[in-house]
């Protein structure tokens, strides 16, 4: 279930971050940032980071890639 707060992050109404101003991508990072530091449940810390890293222009594979060495620990 996704938080109240994480349905609340105003995204831009472009729908690739790659189409995204800087600014906007930069808007974006903070409000998930605050998000993460702000939640304790994991569950909801990794959506929202998985979130950010692409913002932050990191490829679906690399992320997932960092999930998969995350769970082998």
């Amino acid at each position: 279930m996704i938080s109240q707060h994480l349905q609340t992050i105003r995204l831009p109404e472009i729908v690739s971050p790659q189409e995204m101003s800087e600014k906007d991508a930069q808007r974006v990072i903070a409000e998930l940032q605050d998000f993460i530091a702000l939640r304790p449940d994991a569950r909801e810390v990794r959506k929202a980071l998985a979130v950010k890293l692409v913002y932050q222009g990191y490829l679906y594979n690399e992320i997932q890639a960092f999930y998969r060495y995350d769970e082998d620990q």
